[in-house]
């Protein structure tokens, strides 16, 4: 379907802005460059832009779109390694990962366009060395790709850590205006503590962000703690391992930690001390619940998190650990594990997602002046509206997702 020209107004039966109340009869119209102008009642949005085409979901319902705070787009679904044990798991993974090149692209281009069928808008995608940009960058999401490096692939700390940042350089010219590449410190136990914290200092020197997985595993947990188990030699032999401290604690020793950081997982024997270094640091967190109960890692607590108001969004993983990119699916799977309320649920998937990725004065939520990202869920708006759009969303039961004001996937 062609894009509308701008100005353009989407309007349904129930408006969820996420953060401020509901719209019945809602609607939002969208500037010339793609952001948000508006959101109210359908009659007083179209008598104050009179002449501006309206595009009408009947029997649906307006949220923000998706926001995955946690992806890998270059798996395919039917060929997974066998689920757990976290080691055993990675260890078919990279047996295959010679195979898995002639498919990779290919893959994140079909995770891409799921997660855009399923109401996505805007994904933060890890991938080594940045190999899935382009497939994001010509989806038509907006995205971020976390470039993963392994400095045994390398050489010594600094000649690791200065390749990856002029990867990343390169990669960055020619994107499109809402797709950008920044650094991914794989984990504790891939990337040794004197390549991880000068990755983390340029990082935080460039004013951008970090991703890493965090507290992963129970196999992560022991290599940290005493330095055996399953991932003890993983890459040949990592000998960094045995800190006699908790993942988030050797993270926060080698300078990890702080704003700007997305900790990915954290299922496995994150403890109320924990919780408070990653409160007091100003660390995100991305909630993966169906990529954690595959690989036998625990369940987040996401609940303790939120007390401490700890940034939390939601992540799906890849198609290796996680049965859909369905962002909304996995968010049911979190609200039903955890109890929260649609409400939460909700704000989890879209508004949690920004503030954990700090970008939360761009997208998030329907508000004027943000991007107009949005998701057109087929629901009415009955009981409880955002538990019963989000059952909806997780169901198949998008109808239309909308980037930057242009209708990118319309059922």
């Amino acid at each position: 379907m062609q894009p509308p020209e701008f100005p353009v107004i989407y309007a349904a039966d129930l408006v969820l802005p996420v953060g401020t109340p509901p719209v019945e009869r809602g609607a939002v119209v969208v500037d010339r460059d793609g952001r948000i102008a508006g959101v109210g009642p359908v009659e007083e949005i179209s008598r104050a832009n009179a002449g501006v085409e309206v595009r009408e979901f009947r029997g649906c319902t307006i949220i923000p779109g998706g926001i995955n705070a946690h992806a890998h787009l270059g798996f395919r679904r039917g060929d997974e390694p066998p689920g757990g044990s976290f080691a055993g798991w990675l260890s078919v993974l990279i047996e295959r990962l010679p195979e898995k090149e002639a498919w990779t692209e290919e893959a994140a281009r079909n995770s891409a366009r799921e997660a855009l069928e399923t109401g996505t808008t805007y994904i933060a995608e890890s991938s080594p060395y940045g190999e899935c940009l382009k497939p994001l960058a010509e989806s038509g999401l907006a995205g971020v790709v976390f470039a993963e490096f392994f400095p045994h692939e390398i050489g010594p700390p600094e000649e690791a850590v200065e390749y990856i940042f002029n990867r990343t350089r390169e990669l960055k010219r020619g994107l499109p205006e809402r797709v950008s590449v920044e650094v991914s410190v794989h984990s504790p136990y891939t990337v040794d503590p004197e390549s991880s914290r000068l990755a983390a200092r340029r990082s935080r020197e460039a004013g951008e962000r970090l991703a890493i997985h965090l507290s992963e595993s129970p196999e992560e947990v022991e290599f940290v703690q005493k330095g055996t188990g399953g991932l003890a030699n993983i890459f040949a032999r990592n000998e960094w391992g045995g800190a006699g401290v908790s993942p988030v604690k050797y993270a926060e020793r080698i300078e990890l930690l702080g704003p700007g950081t997305i900790a990915a997982h954290l299922a496995t024997g994150v403890s109320d001390e924990d919780l408070e270094i990653l409160a007091r640091t100003g660390t995100a967190a991305a909630h993966c619940p169906r990529s954690n109960e595959y690989l036998g890692c625990g369940v987040s607590p996401v609940p303790r998190m939120l007390e401490r108001r700890i940034p939390v969004g939601m992540g799906t993983d890849g198609l290796w650990s996680s049965p859909s990119m369905n962002l909304f699916e996995e968010t049911l799977t979190a609200v039903q594990k955890h109890g929260f309320g649609g409400e939460t649920g909700l704000r989890l998937a879209t508004l949690g997602g920004a503030e954990a990725l700090r970008m939360q004065d761009e997208i998030g939520s329907i508000t004027p002046g943000k991007w107009a990202d949005l998701a057109v869920v087929e629901a009415g708006g009955g009981g409880e509206p955002s538990r019963e759009v989000l059952e909806a969303a997780a169901d198949g039961g998008v109808v239309a997702t909308v980037v930057g004001g242009r209708l990118l996937y319309s059922r």
